[in-house]
């Protein structure tokens, strides 16, 4: 059962939860910040099954309401549908979207600018910063998710200074 926590909610969409799970300590991360982690069902089942019973923090959500579903199908028509079903539950529940897909960013920043993004390289920072963990430590999740997850941020991503000093 998933600890009680009262931030934000938080979507991840399946890179993030791939890199998470590359990290080899997702669940660690994941309890190290103040907020409360989703996904959708359609990513659970369709892009990142099997692996997710590895992260007890995440919580499952259905798109449901039929204004999900409107949204659900209004973001389909230009990205994936496990992407679809993370913005349009982050529409309508006023949610954060961690997403590292370029394409979802951009068309969720012009369909609802409103929706706050995070990408996995914030994640990360955030978790370094709150639960200091050696920079050793640090350094191990991000060549595993680099080796892994094959992520690398692009130089235009949120903290890629901070994520490249590490491979200096």
């Amino acid at each position: 059962m998933p600890k009680s926590v009262s931030g934000p909610l938080v979507l991840l969409d399946a890179c993030c939860l791939i890199n998470l799970l590359a990290s080899g300590r997702g669940e660690e991360i994941l309890s190290s910040l103040p907020h409360r982690f989703a996904t959708s069902r359609f990513v659970a089942v369709k892009e990142v099954p099997a692996q997710l019973d590895r992260l007890e923090r995440l919580i499952l959500l259905d798109v449901s309401s039929a204004e999900e579903m409107a949204d659900f199908l209004r973001f389909s028509a230009i990205l994936d549908e496990g992407e679809a079903s993370i913005c349009a539950l982050a529409v309508n529940r006023k949610a954060v979207v961690a997403s590292d897909d370029r394409k979802a960013l951009r068309a969720l920043s012009m369909e609802t600018p409103r929706v706050p993004t995070l990408q996995t390289p914030e994640l990360l920072y955030a978790w370094a910063h709150l639960a200091k963990p050696s920079r050793r430590a640090v350094m191990e999740v991000l060549r595993a998710v680099r080796d892994r997850g094959r992520f690398f941020p692009r130089r235009d991503a949120p903290r890629f200074a901070w994520w490249a000093s590490f491979f200096r």
